[in-house]
């Protein structure tokens, strides 16, 4: 009668330790998955950051070169404003709601709400010792709304 007793009490304990393993090794490859899951969001974000930097920077470009060439002088109006702008095989409409005397904003024509996009802002500031042109590219790593879009912005003054 005793030995089966110590067999009872053998087997109960190799139950336990055998949950105690299991148990620890869940835990560790649900911290190993976690830390993977955090690496694979974090990479993520920093190629759509990388995208949206592009896209300013291209916007900037784009703008600079409109700029430069007079298209939009000190003291145009907005309804005498070029309407449309094109670099490259991207197409920018003049968006009237935000565009004022002076300011003007320019988004990106987008085929697709899940692709890159950019805005361009022209800002002309003057004073009675200067005047200023400011250029200033937004872009976006998808164009349409996207709890995961990341957004960069340049900005380039200067004077003329």
């Amino acid at each position: 009668m005793n030995n089966q007793k110590k067999q009872k009490n053998i087997s109960g304990f190799a139950m336990l330790f055998t949950v105690l393993i299991i148990s620890l090794i869940l835990s560790i490859s649900l911290g190993i998955s976690n830390i993977t899951l955090k690496q694979t969001i974090l990479s993520s974000l920093a190629k759509d950051s990388q995208i949206a930097f592009y896209q300013a920077d291209a916007a900037i470009e784009c703008g600079m070169y409109y700029d430069t060439n007079d298209t939009f002088p000190l003291g145009t109006e907005v309804s005498g404003a070029t309407t449309q702008i094109t670099c490259g095989n991207n197409t920018f409409d003049i968006d009237y709601t935000v565009s004022y005397d002076d300011y003007f904003v320019f988004k990106q024509t987008a085929t697709s709400s899940a692709e890159p996009c950019s805005t361009v802002v022209f800002d002309k500031v003057t004073n009675a010792l200067t005047e200023e042109s400011i250029v200033k590219g937004i872009g976006y790593s998808v164009c349409g709304e996207s709890p995961r879009q990341v957004q960069r912005a340049l900005q380039v003054t200067y004077g003329k």
